[in-house]
């Protein structure tokens, strides 16, 4: 029952990322993150795409003060060029982790 609430209020934060974010993600189905290895799993619905994005990657945590922030690392996605434009554009860059969701990461 607390993964179930745990995976549910990690889904909730990321959507809210997304959503404050970009217009582009639709939707996103199956999240999965692994807090112990620091990994995750997720399909992205498209604007404009018939077939979902599939997602993969690791992450780090940072505390900074009061805040907690993700550093995205080795992406890979179902499309290549996604990929490379990934890796170039999340290089070094980081995102604060909403405060519902610090604790199940």
């Amino acid at each position: 029952m607390f993964s179930a609430m745990r995976d549910k209020a990690v889904e909730m934060a990321v959507r809210q990322l997304i959503q404050k974010t970009t217009r582009a993600v639709k939707d996103l189905n199956g999240l999965v993150i692994n807090a112990p290895k620091k990994t995750f799993s997720v399909k992205l619905e498209l604007a404009g795409e018939a077939e979902p994005l599939v997602v993969t990657g690791s992450y780090e945590l940072m505390v900074d003060k009061d805040k907690t922030m993700l550093l995205p690392a080795n992406i890979q996605t179902s499309k290549e060029w996604v990929t490379i434009l990934a890796a170039e554009l999340l290089k070094g860059r980081s995102f604060e982790v909403p405060a519902m969701a610090r604790n199940f990461l």
